[in-house]
């Protein structure tokens, strides 16, 4: 081959491969802003439920990272094993033309009005309605439980020190028992269609479906009965 021939043919290819590169770098990139958007519907939809108390954060993408323009609706998917509240991860994934998939962190808060103590609780206090408030928080946060009506704790015991701002927890407070030893309570024996009610007296402490010794006070027989509801208990 001709050596101007070859120069001509090199030049060429080199034109070409500058050509494609240009083509290749011009290509246009999928906008992160519509990924984020994605990431917030999809979280909105299947997580929060609509919720508008649902607050979603999603951590922003890496402005160094080219992920090519989808050509069709972005897809959404949550990993294996996922969490649905509180600190997560969504997969977007695109079909076509080129095939790529991402995982996005975000976080769903989902912040409504708890009772919280407004002073410093000591532990075997009661709670009056003058030590708690409304307060709202990130139940996400809230792994022992909380409670968001007032009612559902005044009069309820401390189990240890409660500090001003704080959450109210089930596990803060002692569980109440349903019938208390030493109180009177009905005891209820039935024999077919046949029922008897009699005083008695509770020798423990008990809740709906335990076992406890009561006392029927008219003949001091001891008994073994079940706790119905506060105040009745049932002979088996």
């Amino acid at each position: 081959m001709h050596p101007r021939t070859i120069v001509r043919s090199l030049l060429a290819l080199l034109l070409l491969s500058a050509a494609l590169g240009a083509a290749a770098g011009n290509e246009e990139s999928h906008s992160h802003a519509a990924i984020i958007e994605a990431v917030e519907g999809y979280l909105l939809q299947t997580v929060a439920n609509g919720n508008s108390r649902a607050k979603i954060d999603v951590t922003p993408l890496d402005h160094r990272l080219k992920l090519r323009q989808c050509d069709t609706p972005l897809q959404a998917f949550s990993p294996p094993g996922g969490s649905k509240m509180g600190r997560t991860s969504v997969g977007i994934r695109c079909e076509t033309p080129a095939p790529w998939s991402i995982y996005v962190s975000a976080r769903v808060a989902l912040e409504i009005p708890v009772v919280s103590a407004i002073r410093d609780l000591a532990r075997g206090q009661a709670i009056t309605r003058a030590d708690v408030a409304l307060e709202t928080m990130d139940t996400t946060r809230l792994l022992r439980g909380y409670y968001e009506s007032i009612d559902e704790v005044v009069g309820r015991t401390v189990k240890r020190r409660l500090a001003r701002g704080k959450a109210v927890t089930p596990s803060l407070l002692v569980v109440q028992k349903t019938i208390k030893r030493g109180e009177q309570v009905t005891i209820v024996a039935a024999t077919g269609s046949i029922e008897v009610r009699m005083q008695g007296k509770a020798m423990k402490n008990g809740n709906p479906g335990d076992l406890i010794p009561v006392v029927n006070v008219k003949s001091n027989k001891k008994l073994q009965a079940r706790v119905v509801s506060e105040g009745l208990v049932r002979v088996d």
